[in-house]
């Protein structure tokens, strides 16, 4: 740097040549040089800036150009911070700072650095100050490694206390009670044992039988380790009361002497595993019961190579053998010969592992060597992953039925023989049903008998003829096969039940020429079907009743509720839109009467009441929309923690300093697709409803996890099963009782005085949550403070970084001639009339539509269109949506802005929109208007 500033060309810089130089600057610029400190100068009212060797490095990109350049210019985006004490060094004063940030951009991305410098004045030969001379060096690295070992040390101390197990260490002989985690508090009933003896703060311990324990694993150094060890807290009122099951460790901690200094204490409360263990003994012999109370049908589990794993009762009063007879043998000792030669079992094995279950009816064997007719089902049994464990049968004896089915057919073949004889069994129709010949019958040498024209009247029973008209109607019509069973009369009197097919005959031209039709006795079907309808009459009605009350009840409950939510809703809203009325209406009425008595002073107050209360209005329209679920919202890909880490400037500033904020990321966060700005108001309103529940103070804790929610956990939240980011925000304030908590989310319901508050905070986040896929909890106890978790599902995907503020959108020029053509579809005339004011004062044409079918004939017109604007909800038979697409087709490339009153996601494509469209929330501000116009216009609002 000597060398470079011997060669620098000074006569183009304030201080002139080398030669001219103050004594005071060429020895400051000297010294600077020869040290091996990072140091500068800064000289003249320019600042010119001089470096030495050891700062090089600092300038990073910035070091070609540096030396004799305005300090105001090469640090200019570090000027604030170095920029006072430059100005007192310059005053004559010195000053020196340690670890002071200092947020620049040495190499083209902001970052956040700390820095130990100090500054002396230069003075010259009249005593005045001509420069300032800095020492500095840069202590980034220092400060982050201290940051990470005190997050460090909060984890560590975090995972201390957030133990599953319970933890404790007790110093010296005496056992002192020097640090407990929350799990020992628990475990011993909340007793304040810290920094006393366990003699004296648990003396059941030395009832028990712990203390010689502790004695032998203190002066032995050997570790002690218990299993299921019996502990009974001493009082039936603590918490932890009733007798506990532990699993134990006692292990000796050695002092820097290297003897044993105590014993730390750390174990497991397994009461709840034994109880589980009890319990699902309990459910097993239960369901044991069941499966075998069902007496009248064999259950039978096997594993994948056919062993008998379970055997019911029924299975042994079908089979003849026992449980313990056949548990580990094959199944397939109830298969015939047949079906084992076949290999039945593995054939029906495989079905069942590729479509899940078979059924079907079959012969089976029972012990005695009789066969008997079964009916029957095979599923396959699967684990928690899908993968096939076993299979389970469950077989009922048919034989009964197998032999009535089988009397059934030998009826229906009497029943031929004597339909045959009388000619009636088979039979030939004419294609208009008129005609029935008999194909056989007594009497007829060639098998065909004369043809009956009134067969209706002679053998179909009068109640049932308009059935068989109405059958053969829809028959003849659809030339479909008839298929019906009416009552027949026989020629003896007697009235028997005939099923009645027939088939029609088609010509080439698919014409009907002819019926061809069977007629078969199902009078004995039918009575079984009447016996059974009759024994299972009683228990459906009895069913149906009970079924019947209490959707009744469920039904008085809803409605209750729903009456409840109502009028809460009803009447808060009306209480706020009230009030926002008021005080539009009264502010123009005072704007009217001002301008009529021509005092314009008051005018700008007015506006600016009117407009508050519309803005006031617009923010309870949203929350209103957020607690309803529909709410237009714009997901985007965001990282939770870059967003939390982004907000804890305004956060801090919205709370204010009497409370203290910490955060708990995630290490390795993940991404959610969600509305940023409706998540970062979420946000701050748990915030401020923390800090409001803390009235003198305290802190406040933001925290994010990664979580993994499988079925269970999943259905308590309600939510499906998969990966979550959980957002918390706790306070240590007044809590909430389970009362409080169950109307938390209600609208218009608050804790809060009157006028702080309009009850739709908690409503709003629960309602944007639970559209955007996810669910809020909240765990509270009045006086211990409140935890509210907001679970978001995971984004697979980019996010982007919530960080990095989007830039704001540059003020429009003032228009200047025509900018485009826009065509305005709105059927309410005030808002079509303000939208085409507002755009034609931006220099826009426009062409108005009142209903979207006007729309469509201005847009299959010559007219050229560079800007559909379009209500979602149009009077006329075509909706926004529909203007749109039929635009689209027309105009492929037309950018569309939807304007909408309300949630109108089913219009617009379930928030699936198409590039070049975009949607405006009403109420909008004119500028709002302008600036969507203009983006989609210019190509900017895909």
């Amino acid at each position: 740097m000597a060398e470079q500033v011997r060669r620098h060309d000074w006569q183009a810089t304030p201080l002139g040549p080398v030669d001219t130089w103050p004594g005071a600057l060429r020895n400051a610029v000297n010294l600077m040089l020869a040290s091996p400190e990072s140091m500068y100068v800064v000289w003249g009212t320019a600042l010119t800036f001089f470096f030495n060797d050891a700062y090089r490095p600092i300038l990073g990109p910035r070091l070609e150009g540096a030396l004799g350049a305005p300090l105001r210019e090469l640090w200019a985006d570090a000027w604030d911070a170095v920029r006072a004490p430059i100005e007192a060094a310059f005053a004559g004063e010195s000053s020196r700072f340690e670890n002071m940030p200092v947020a620049m951009s040495r190499r083209g991305v902001p970052e956040d650095t700390w820095w130990t410098f100090s500054f002396s004045p230069l003075y010259l030969d009249d005593g005045s100050v001509g420069g300032a001379f800095c020492v500095t060096k840069e202590v980034t690295d220092v400060l982050l490694a201290q940051q990470r070992l005190a997050r460090e040390n909060e984890r560590l101390i975090a995972l201390f206390d957030k133990s599953p197990i319970f933890m404790a260490f007790l110093s010296g002989p005496e056992h002192r009670i020097e640090l407990v985690n929350p799990g020992y508090q628990r475990l011993v009933g909340d007793r304040a044992v810290p920094g006393t003896c366990i003699r004296d703060a648990l003396p059941e311990v030395v009832e028990q039988g712990f203390l010689p324990l502790l004695d032998q694993v203190y002066r032995t150094g050997e570790t002690y380790i218990g299993s299921e060890v019996i502990y009974d807290p001493p009082s039936a009122g603590d918490r932890a009361s009733g007798q506990r099951q532990l699993d134990i460790v006692f292990q000796p901690v050695l002092g820097d002497d290297g003897h044993t200094a105590g014993v730390f204490v750390q174990g497991l409360d397994i009461t709840p595993h034994v109880q589980l263990q009890r319990s699902m003994r309990d459910v097993e012999a239960r369901h044991r019961q069941i499966i075998d109370s069902a007496s009248d049908y064999a259950i039978v589990a096997s594993d994948m190579e056919g062993r008998v794993t379970l055997w019911n009762t029924g299975a042994e009063h079908l089979f003849g053998w026992t449980e313990a007879e056949m548990l580990g043998r094959s199944v397939e000792r109830i298969y015939t010969e047949e079906d084992i030669q076949a290999r039945r079992l593995e054939t029906n094995q495989r079905a069942c592992m590729v479509s899940g279950g078979v059924s079907g009816e079959r012969w089976l064997q029972r012990r005695s060597g009789e066969r008997f007719w079964a009916n029957g089902a095979m599923t396959a049994l699967r684990d928690s992953d899908g993968a096939v464990r076993g299979f389970v049968k469950v077989l009922g004896d048919r034989t009964e039925q197998q032999r009535a089915n089988s009397e059934l057919a030998h009826s229906e073949r009497r029943l031929g023989a004597l339909v045959s004889a009388s000619s009636q069994s088979l039979y030939a129709m004419s294609a208009d049903w008129q005609e029935m010949r008999p194909i056989a019958g007594a009497g007829a040498a060639d098998g065909a008998l004369p043809a009956v024209t009134g067969w209706r009247e002679e053998r179909v029973h009068p109640d049932d003829r308009p059935l068989l008209e109405a059958a053969i109607a829809q028959a003849m019509a659809t030339r479909q096969p008839l298929r019906l069973e009416h009552r027949a009369l026989l020629a003896d009197g007697s009235v028997r039940w005939v099923l009645m097919r027939a088939v029609p005959l088609l010509d080439d031209a698919g014409a009907v020429t002819e019926w061809f039709g069977t007629a078969s006795d199902v009078t004995e079907r039918r009575l079984a079907e009447t016996q059974l309808r009759q024994l299972t009459q009683t228990l459906e009605e009895r069913v149906q009743a009970r079924s019947a009350e209490l959707q009744v009840a469920e039904e008085r409950l809803r409605q209750s509720q729903k009456m409840e939510a109502v009028g809460q809703l009803t009447g808060g809203l009306a209480h706020d839109f009230n009030n926002l009325l008021t005080s539009i209406s009264v502010g123009l009425e005072l704007l009217e009467l001002r301008i009529d008595q021509q005092r314009y002073d008051d005018v700008g107050r007015y506006l600016e009441m009117a407009q508050a209360s519309a803005a006031r209005a617009t923010a309870l329209t949203q929350r209103l929309l957020a607690f309803s679920r529909r709410q237009t919202l714009a997901p985007t890909p965001v990282v939770v923690e870059v967003m939390v880490g982004g907000m804890l400037d305004i956060i801090s500033r919205t709370l204010g300093p009497s409370i203290a904020i910490s955060t708990d990321l995630a290490p390795a966060p993940w991404a959610v697709l969600v509305d940023v700005p409706q998540l970062e108001n979420a946000l701050l309103n748990l915030c401020i409803n923390a800090r409001d529940a803390m009235p003198a103070g305290g802190p406040l804790a933001i925290g994010t996890a990664n979580v993994a929610l499988a079925d269970p956990a999943a259905a308590q939240l309600d939510i499906p099963a998969g990966e979550y980011v959980r957002l918390s925000v706790a306070d240590t304030g007044t809590g909430m009782d389970a009362a409080v908590i169950e109307k938390a989310f209600e609208p218009f319901f608050t804790t809060k005085p009157i006028g702080q508050g309009t009850g739709l905070g908690l409503s709003m986040i629960y309602g944007f949550t639970r559209q955007s896929g996810g669910q809020v909890r909240i765990d509270s106890q009045p006086g211990q403070g409140t935890t509210v978790h907001l679970y978001l599902p995971r984004f697979l995907g980019d996010a982007a970084d919530a960080s990095t503020p989007t830039p704001p959108d540059e003020a429009g020029a003032a228009p200047a001639g025509n900018v485009g053509t826009v065509l305005v579809v709105e059927d309410d005339d005030a808002i079509r009339a303000l939208v085409t004011e507002v755009l034609s004062s931006s220099g826009y044409r426009v062409l108005q539509a009142p209903e979207g079918g006007r729309a469509i004939e201005i847009l299959q017109s010559n007219e050229g269109i560079d800007l559909l604007v379009t209500d979602v909800g149009l009077t006329g038979g075509l909706n926004g949506r529909q203007v749109a697409d039929a635009g689209r087709q027309l105009r492929p490339a037309l950018p569309v802005l939807f304007i909408t009153g309300y949630a109108a996601s089913a219009a617009v494509g379930a928030g699936q929109l198409e590039p070049g469209m975009q949607v405006l929330t009403k109420p909008f501000t004119a500028a709002e208007l302008e600036r969507r116009a203009r983006a989609l216009v210019v190509g900017d609002g895909a």
